[in-house]
């Protein structure tokens, strides 16, 4: 039985797979399935818990360890192996995104590859990366990957066939940039106040939308007009801008919600909202707004560091708002300013 793993795209992931009764009767047992007729592939959202669910169906259904004397090969590795691995990352102390990707990834190449990742070879990678180019997958997804891959299999990366696993080069790509006009028509498009204080807090402070979710109270800083975020990317704290027209809407959201130790609570209560909510409010929002590009929430991020660029900010300060390591990263956004386009005259004006 062959099965394929892929990213779909639009956060979901796709399965192909020959058609066997009582497996699809479980697969329709996973949230949020979705079966496309015309490419004869089944989607799931791509969120852990779910692929978890969707790997355990698959392992049940005879497509992990095989029985003896069967010829069928070893497409999965059983769920005790990605708990081993998940165990593995822990101990590192990545984070809960990070190791969400690289047990996504590791499946994901042992689906393809049919075997144990003590199994593995530096061949086996080298085809799964090729199989993500051929379906689409951007050099990001392919490097994490290739990453994961090290992780699971420490062994391919022993000099014994490494030199086959150069990682590929990233996509150059400019950053999806809203103009002032459009953040207004966003906010101004979301009715719940949470789901505006919630994205007028990530234009205005340039989070991440998983900053964001896990923010806390105690983050926020009133006297020094500071957001501290905690262990964002590459483990560190920085400190970045508490706007003054954020806390108003900021305090009548508190004295409305009262919430206690997560800035943005989840529905019981108990824990931070998901990202994954926060992406569903800002695209609701966007369509309400009209807004054509393709944007998404980090495209909130990504506007706040170009609109202080073209109003004078230094970049060294705009790399350490922005948690940057090096001010190339921080560089892209003079590629999309349009104070220094806008310095340009057309040739076609000259005519």
């Amino acid at each position: 039985m062959k099965i394929e793993i892929a990213p779909y795209g639009n956060g979901r992931i796709a399965l192909s797979v020959a058609y066997n009764r009582p497996l699809i009767s479980a697969l329709k047992t996973i949230p949020g399935w979705d079966w496309r007729a015309q490419e004869r592939k089944w989607t799931f959202p791509d969120e852990q818990a779910v692929f978890e669910t969707l790997l355990a169906v698959l392992y049940n259904h005879g497509c992990g360890r095989l029985p003896e004397n069967q010829d069928q090969p070893r497409l999965m590795h059983p769920p005790s192996a990605l708990d081993d691995f998940r165990t593995a990352l822990l101990a590192r102390g990545y984070s809960r995104k990070t190791i969400k990707s690289y047990i996504h990834a590791a499946a994901g190449l042992c689906a393809h590859a049919g075997k144990q990742p003590g199994e593995m070879t530096a061949a086996d990678v080298q085809r799964f990366l090729a199989h993500m180019a051929e379906q689409g997958g951007s050099a990001s997804s392919m490097n994490v990957a290739l990453s994961a891959a090290k992780l699971l299999a420490p062994h391919i990366d022993d000099g014994t066939g490494v030199e086959s696993l150069s990682r590929p080069g990233k996509d150059k790509t400019l950053p999806v940039v809203l103009s002032r006009e459009e953040v207004k028509a966003i906010i101004a498009a979301t009715s719940n106040l949470t789901h505006t204080t919630m994205l007028m807090l990530i234009y205005s402070a340039g989070l991440r939308v998983g900053e964001a979710a896990t923010l806390k109270l105690s983050d926020i800083d009133r006297d020094r007009g500071l957001i501290t975020v905690r262990r964002a990317k590459g483990r560190k704290d920085r400190t970045t801008l508490l706007s003054e027209t954020f806390l108003k809407v900021f305090d009548e959201y508190r004295a409305s919600y009262t919430p206690k130790k997560w800035l943005f609570e989840s529905q019981d209560g108990d824990n931070h909202i998901s990202v994954r909510t926060i992406q569903h409010v800002f695209a609701d929002s966007c369509r309400k707004a009209g807004i054509r590009k393709p944007a998404t929430v980090h495209s909130l991020r990504h506007s706040f560091a170009t609109h202080l660029l073209e109003q004078g900010t230094d970049i060294r300060f705009i790399q350490e708002l922005l948690g940057h390591q090096s001010p190339k990263t921080t560089m892209i956004y003079t590629h999309v300013s349009s104070t220094s386009i806008a310095k340009i005259r057309n040739p076609l004006d000259s005519l």
